[in-house]
């Protein structure tokens, strides 16, 4: 009788526990994000005072890469995902089939070529770009725009067929873009992402490598992602409520300068 009493008690402590994780759980916002800006932003403290005043508790987590994101969101790991811009996330739903959304786009961040020195004359110079098909078109644009390069076509231009030769003698070739950083390290130039330029850099050295970069009307807005059947879900406007708020662009601006420019628009209805 004792260990029949045992183990009823101990059933209902299981059954209890799991349903007070279960209630924790629809409580908790996961979002999957790349450490700077995306997860910096995420953390601070505008943003998880704002979701914590809704009785939600805000857990950000921490990707290294561009692919994981996207499949830990598709597959059910997190809520949201925020690293990306809407171009890449389209190139990942056509080609990986993810049933994923728009919720809001937050921030952009230009584009810029860096190096320790400028040039008056850049021919018989390499510079080195990303190596992503959504930005490719973009780091040509941005050459092209700033006399580098002249006409050019990106057709053939890829991870396959890294290297493009300009008729004024600019060269560019395609590499990782955990790579880029290490150029520009060792005196070369580097087309990268503001992201990655706040990753490897501080806010300050970032700026003092700039040489130049997107017009800040060229928006390729950074956004928050999600699975596309949880667009109207509670979790899912509160967090997009928490970035609209005015204090997250004053804390952009006073933390990442111009390497990040807050434009903020919700998707859901």
């Amino acid at each position: 009788m004792k260990k029949v009493i045992y183990l009823l008690t101990l059933i209902s402590l299981v059954l209890v526990g799991t349903l007070c994780s279960c209630e924790d759980n629809e409580k908790v916002i996961r979002v999957g994000a790349t450490p700077a800006p995306h997860a910096e932003i995420l953390n601070s403290k505008v943003v998880q005072d704002y979701v914590k005043s809704k009785g939600y508790e805000l857990k950000v987590v921490v990707y290294q890469d561009y692919v994981t994101p996207n499949k830990a969101l598709n597959d059910g790991g997190i809520d949201a995902n925020y690293f990306q811009h809407i171009p890449y996330l389209n190139e990942e739903i056509a080609n990986k089939n993810y049933k994923l959304s728009v919720a809001c786009e937050v921030h952009n961040e230009p584009l810029n070529l860096y190096g320790k020195e400028n040039k008056s004359d850049w021919s018989n110079t390499k510079i080195h770009i990303i190596n992503d098909a959504s930005n490719v078109s973009r780091a040509f644009e941005l050459l092209k725009v700033n006399g580098l390069i002249d006409s050019y076509s990106v057709e053939n231009f890829n991870a396959q067929s890294p290297v493009y030769t300009s008729s004024i003698g600019v060269t560019i070739e395609c590499i990782d873009a955990g790579l880029l950083r290490y150029k520009v390290e060792e005196g070369g130039y580097a087309v990268i992402p503001g992201n990655y330029a706040l990753n490897a850099w501080d806010s300050e050295k970032a700026i003092s490598y700039k040489l130049f970069g997107e017009d800040t009307n060229v928006a390729y807005p950074n956004i928050i992602a999600v699975r596309t059947v949880d667009l109207d879900s509670e979790k899912i406007k509160v967090l997009v409520e928490a970035l609209s708020q005015p204090e997250v662009k004053t804390y952009i601006e006073s933390t990442f300068g111009p390497t990040v420019n807050y434009l903020f628009k919700s998707y859901l209805e």
